[in-house]
Order: structure tokens, then sequence, then C-alpha cells
């Protein structure tokens, strides 16, 4: 009697990635990041077949998720420096994210048809699950304002490429196509909208909004007759999406793509927003009733109408600067600096040296040397003088990005060359509120801008509010009536106002 082969024993490490997929989930996902991240590494160098390899990429694949579900939420309140444990966690993820877009990549290049229908799947599945991962990287990456990784847009268009090649284009298109679409244009248009300037939540809520909306972004294969407000994308090159009007393409494979109908769908939504209708009525998430979010989508709408070129070029510099990113300690400096309590003790100002990395009529490029820096996030105030002794000027931080937790980098627009500290009171019939610290801006008549006051984000620019400004140690007490919002972000609020002399 022949005797039955027997079939020889899967490989350690294949053994090994199922025998960890069958023990009990840690409660704390984020605890299967490293051994996850071995587990893939581990089976893509075994060579397997494309079908022995795909169910188990599946299950890793969930793995994943979950990890990206427990992290996001803790990304969405971060600040400049990441706190390295968060850091550390969250690059770990980016990394895991790259790595499976790369596989599902390889995947779809090494299977057929054929090979895949016999286990009920296709390649635009395959690929759905690569540009996934590169969506998730996408906006992991952003939140943590680190620079996008090698080889990102490069895999992003060979997922796209390779899933359009597998469908005919004459025959009704999978569900799968229409998903890979909307991943890939919302990732376009997600980078188009200038997310160093956003804060997390800013950039989450867009990613969410995109999701749903980013479909109606219009892509060509052929090079539009006008430059226009088109961008393009080479699919041999690892960069990001290009302004047809800034720079030409070398004529290599390229999408072309613009974002005017989107802009369109933006305005009609603020328009309702503005309105009142509810953000369900729209299909929108609900954040979108805040006006944090609605300024988001603002700012993104005016890019994707119309892309953002300097006006100015820049003066390289290498300047030494003083920088305060707290403004509760620069207002607490500069009430110590106008003598006004001299029994009081002097103050301890918290701030680190940065270097001028160029400047222009607007503002400042600096990239931080050393010294402590705590609580930064685009749309934040910080004071910047040139040495000790100098005007604090106050700035607002347009952008920020980070390498590492011991790198940080701003783009700063100066709001005033000085500021005075002040405190505002709502009036109100109702319980009085307290008094908060604001800064009182000189007008600057040369911009066209009256005295104006900076603030917390409290809306103060909508309501009557009480200014209590020290003299020469007498308190003077003014009305005061909001006018022009200048800017609102999610951290502070810079409005005009006008004085009631007669109301004192």
């Amino acid at each position: 009697m022949r005797r039955k082969k027997t079939p020889p024993p899967p490989p350690v490490q294949l053994q090994q990635a199922l025998d960890w997929l069958a023990e009990p989930q840690h409660e704390d996902s984020l605890l299967d990041l490293v051994p996850l991240r071995n587990h893939i590494a581990a089976i893509g160098s075994l060579g397997l077949p494309v079908l022995h390899r795909l169910k188990i990429d599946e299950l890793l694949q969930q793995r994943a998720d979950r990890i990206d579900n427990s992290l996001t939420p803790m990304l969405l309140d971060v600040k400049l420096p990441v706190p390295i444990h968060l850091g550390t966690i969250a690059q770990g993820l980016i990394g895991l994210r790259a790595e499976l877009g790369e596989t599902w990549l390889k995947v779809a290049a090494d299977a057929n048809q054929q090979q895949l229908a016999r286990i009920h799947r296709s390649k635009t599945q395959i690929c759905l699950q690569g540009i996934f991962n590169l969506s998730r990287q996408f906006i992991a990456t952003l939140l943590i304002a680190i620079p996008i990784p090698l080889d990102f847009w490069r895999n992003a268009q060979a997922l796209y490429h390779r899933a359009h090649e597998s469908v005919d284009p004459t025959a009704t298109l999978p569900a799968e196509m229409s998903a890979i679409d909307v991943r890939f244009k919302a990732m376009l248009a997600l980078n188009a909208a200038q997310p160093e300037g956003l804060a997390p939540r800013e950039i989450a809520f867009l990613a969410e909004y995109l999701e749903i909306h980013a479909a109606v972004t219009r892509i060509d294969m052929i090079c539009p007759e006008g430059a226009g407000d088109w961008f393009w994308l080479d699919a041999n090159l690892d960069q990001p999406p290009v302004s047809l009007a800034r720079l030409g393409p070398g004529g290599g494979l390229c999408l072309y793509f613009r974002f005017g109908e989107l802009a369109d769908l933006a305005a009609r939504h603020l328009d309702q927003l503005n309105d009142g209708v509810p953000p369900s009525a729209l299909g929108l998430p609900p954040q979108a009733a805040g006006a944090d979010y609605r300024n988001a989508l603002e700012r993104a709408r005016q890019c994707w109408a119309a892309p953002r070129r300097r006006s100015f070029n820049r003066r390289p510099q290498g300047l030494p600067v003083e920088v305060c990113t707290q403004l509760s300690t620069l207002w607490t400096a500069l009430e110590t600096d106008s003598g006004l309590e001299p029994n009081s003790s002097k103050c301890e100002l918290t701030y680190s040296d940065w270097t001028l990395l160029n400047e222009g009529p607007l503002g400042y490029a600096i990239v931080h040397v050393v010294g402590e820096v705590t609580g930064i996030v685009p749309g934040c105030a910080i004071g910047l003088r040139t040495g000790p002794g100098a005007a604090w000027q106050i700035c607002l931080v347009r952008w920020a990005r980070s390498k590492s937790s011991s790198h940080v980098e701003l783009g700063l627009e100066v709001l005033a060359p000085s500021a005075q500290p002040v405190r505002i009171q709502a009036l109100t019939s109702r319980k009085p509120e307290p008094p908060i610290p604001a800064l009182l801006l000189p007008a600057l008549p040369g911009l066209n801008r009256s005295e104006a006051i900076l603030a917390a984000r409290v809306d103060y620019n909508a309501r009557p509010f009480t200014l209590l400004q020290e003299h020469d140690a007498h308190l003077q007490v003014v009305e005061c009536m909001p006018q022009r919002s200048l800017i609102e972000t999610s951290s502070v609020e810079v409005f005009e106002f006008i004085r009631n002399p007669v109301a004192n």
C-alpha cells in the first residue's frame, strides 16, 4: 500500500505569525505594534506564493486597523514638539502602514486574475487594501507634522494605475474602483489644502470630509491646454503634486487634476452651514457645526479654488532670535516689563533660542535650536524678539513641521511689532464672567488696521466687552464694541474694536 505523503510543515516564521494571531488580543492594542511589524517583515522575507500569503496578510491587516483606531484619537490634541513616547508609537504606525501598502502593491503585481478568482478576490480589492493603508499613513504623518515618507507618492500612483489597468473600462466598474478613486483624490485634496497650517483636529475633520466628497475632484490623463489651476503627478517620481502653472512635467506618464468642483461644493456647504442647516442634513461630519471646523474648510476651499503662490521673495538669514511659545507667560512678562507692579517679583520668562532661516514682508521662517518648547500648534500666537531688551513681536504660527521630537520649524506671520497686556471681560446680564488676559495690538495705519485685541478663542469678537488696562498704576476701564474680525483659529482670535468713552 502506497504511503500517503505528509505535507511539509509551514515555515517557522509563518507558524509563529499564526500562533500569535491565535492568542487572545491585548486589551491595549498598541502593544501589538512591534510584534505585528516583525511578523509582516518575516513573512515578506519568505517569498511565499501569492495565494499562500494573501489570507494571513488580511488577518495582519485587521490588527493594524485596530492599532490605528486606538492611536489616532491620541494624536488629535497633540502639540509640537510631539512627546517622545507618542511620537515613537506614531512613527511605528506610519512605518507599519507603509509596509502594508508595499505588501499589497507587491501582491497586486504578482497575482493574476485567475488565481485571485479561485479565492474570490480581485486585483481592485487588493489595490484598495494598499491605497487604504497609504491614506491612513498619510493622515498619521500629517497629524504629527513630519515629512512625507520616501516612496509614498510613487506607491500611491502605482496602486492607482494598477487598479485601473486591471478593469475593463467599457464594463461596469466594481465598487472597489470607486473607493480607490475617492481615497486617492482625498489624499491629493488634503495635500493641496496645505495641512502644515492646520491643527490636528482640523486635519482629521478635513480627511473625513474628503472621504465623502473628494469624488468630485477631476483627474485626467491628458495634459490640459492651459495651466490654470491644474496640478500634475509623474508616476516615475516620488514627489507631491506640482502646480502646472509653476512647473511643467518632464514627459513621463502623468496624472493631471484640479479641485475647482470640490471648491464649489465646499462653498455651497459653508453657505448652508452658516445659514444654520445641520451637518447631518448635508451628509457632513457633526464637527462641521463648529466655527473652527468651518474656518478650516474655508481655508481649504481657498486653496482648492486657487493654488497659493508666494507673492514675495524671502531673504535668507541666519540670525539668532528668542521665542516665547506660551502666550500666558508672555503676557506676564509684558505686564512685569511695563513697571506697573514695582513690588512684584521678576518674571522668569520661559523662552527658547531659535535661528531665523528667512524673512519676507509678512513674517519669518524659524527653526528651534535649544531651550524649552511646548504647546505649538498651527494657529497659535507666540512672541519673538531679536535679543534681550528688544520688543516682543507678536506672531501667528501659520505652519509648523517637525522631523523629530527635538526639531521644530515654524512659519510666522507678524501681527504686531509690540503689544500691551490687558484684560477683557464680556458684558452680559447673566452671571458675569471673570476677566481674561489678552494682548492689545497697536493700530497699523499702513495696513489699514485699527487697534486690535488678541485673545484665546472665546468668541469675544462677537459681543461687547470691557477693556481693563493699567496706566501709571491706575486702572482704566473702557466699554468696547468688537468690529472687524481679522483672524480666527482654533487657538486665538484677533479683532478690531472701538472704545465707547461715553459709557465710562
